[in-house]
């Protein structure tokens, strides 16, 4: 039996299973579950109808196994959901944890069912509706609100030097040329070469950054965007949170309102998140939200956003001038942008 479960067989499973779960199971079919790039991560269906969800974090992006990641990164996760069990909201919209295998970095969590992610809000076909967002608010005040034992430690060290390099460093070096962008919209290219070769903007990202290493007491997912939410037949869940960490809570607002600007549901969240979250720095997540603009829009990390060249030059123009100031006030007019 192979190290790594993108290459195991359904009597790999069973025996596996066996070993950490200690449940007999017959495997009948493994599927491939999610789109995640960091995991492999399979549905296994049971000959008795049961089904569970496994996964494993290899030294590379499952997805891009040419980029090297920190394999422990599945113990994070595993850890987080422990420590989200604490509290009854969040441990109502988490999977369950059933077993981990630590030396091989394998996790069994619940099967949620059928699922879709909220990819859909970058098409800007259908808005998010006012109750998930309200869920989505609620979930971060009592994330951010959890009492951390004194005797826990949620570093996540590897994880945020990793995330650190691709939000705050490369998207800003103006000798970086891993994408072309002109093969994701054409002309984007030379909107975006202008903005890395601007020192300010560049200082601004770095002086940004070193916040992004800041101790706290505060247990944040690090990763709070569309395709970590989760609707289901149970509900609203939040998963993936392989980049979670202690630190300011102002980096998950700022990432969620970031998705919420590039799919123009920034009205709506923006004062959710006033109704609902309670005192936070405006000027942190309202940079924090531009830089994670700036780097899907410029760097690897793409999403499914409109092919508009109009739309990514305007909305980069906006969060280049919001990271330099912190004024969270220039993305107001966000829907009038034409696509």
């Amino acid at each position: 039996m192979d190290n790594f479960i993108n290459q195991w067989s359904e009597s790999d499973f069973d025996n596996h299973i066996d070993k950490v779960l200690n449940k007999k199971v017959t495997v009948n079919t493994i599927e491939i579950a999610g789109d995640g790039n960091m995991n492999f991560t399979f549905r296994l269906k049971f000959e008795d109808g049961g089904s569970i969800i496994v996964k494993q974090s290899p030294p590379y992006c499952a997805r891009f196994p040419d980029i090297p990641a920190p394999e422990a990164r599945i113990i994070s996760e595993f850890k987080y959901y422990e420590l989200a069990t604490k509290d009854e909201f969040l441990s109502d919209h988490s999977p369950a944890l059933l077993g981990l295998d630590k030396e091989n970095r394998i996790a069994y969590i619940s099967d949620l069912g059928s699922a879709t992610d909220f990819e859909y809000l970058y098409s800007q076909e259908k808005k998010l509706d006012n109750t998930t967002c309200q869920k989505l608010i609620k979930y971060l005040v009592s994330l951010h609100n959890l009492q951390i034992p004194e005797d826990v430690s949620f570093d996540n060290m590897d994880m945020r030097k990793l995330n650190h390099e691709y939000i705050f460093h490369l998207p800003f070096l103006a000798d970086d040329y891993a994408i072309d962008l002109d093969t994701v919209t054409n002309g984007l290219e030379k909107v975006a070469r202008q903005y890395k070769t601007d020192v300010e903007l560049k200082e601004a990202a770095n002086k940004l950054g070193e916040l992004y290493f800041q101790k706290t007491r505060v247990l944040i997912h690090g990763d709070y965007y569309p395709m970590s939410w989760i609707e289901t037949n149970k509900g609203l869940f939040v998963i993936d949170p392989e980049f979670a960490f202690m630190g300011l809570p102002e980096i998950d607002l700022g990432v969620f309102l970031a998705h919420m600007v590039m799919s123009k549901n920034f009205t709506l969240a923006y004062t959710t998140i006033n109704e609902v979250y309670g005192d936070y720095d405006i000027s942190l997540m309202a940079k924090i939200c531009a830089v994670e603009v700036i780097r899907r829009i410029t760097y690897v990390s793409q999403l499914p956003l409109l092919n508009s060249l109009s739309f990514k030059s305007e909305l980069l123009s906006i969060s280049v001038s919001v990271l330099k100031t912190g004024k969270i006030e220039l993305y107001e007019n966000i829907n009038t942008i034409s696509i």
